[in-house]
């Protein structure tokens, strides 16, 4: 296959994703099979499976570039899900907490269980914060 694609193509495409039609310059270059520390830093970027799939070396590069790293690109549907959820367009779809916290508990952990250690009433002010709150999935790191 020919995967060659000329500098007015990468021009175009940069403009495209950026949405900046005014960029009159890209600079793209291969990198140098030899090079790992150019091709650990190629590791880092979101890939198709297509690409890190190619041949065993490509693999073995993008598996030690990424081992134990925890990276989630949102594209397309999703990336456009993702704004609409962070601006709160869809909080409407959240659940909101029917609990009503009264109590603060805190617990410690003592010969393989835990004990509750001290209990507060909750403030007036306290009750307004925690109370009927939507009920949040784990947060993402900004």
């Amino acid at each position: 296959k020919n995967y060659y694609i000329s500098q007015q193509e990468w021009l175009n495409l940069w403009r495209d994703v950026t949405g900046i039609p005014e960029i009159t310059q890209v600079h793209v270059q291969k990198v140098k099979a030899n090079n790992n520390k150019e091709l650990y830093e190629m590791a880092k970027y979101s890939g198709k499976d297509s690409d890190y799939l190619s041949n065993q070396k490509v693999f073995d590069v993008y598996y030690k570039s990424l081992k134990g790293k925890q990276i989630l690109v949102y594209s397309g549907l999703f990336k456009e899900a993702r704004k609409l959820l962070k601006n709160g367009d869809l909080d409407y779809l959240r659940e909101v907490d029917p609990t009503e916290y009264i109590y603060q508990i805190f617990y410690i952990w003592k010969q393989k269980e835990y004990l509750a250690s001290e209990l507060y009433d909750l403030t007036e002010q306290e009750k307004r914060e925690i109370n009927h709150q939507m009920i949040d999935e784990i947060e993402e790191e900004q």
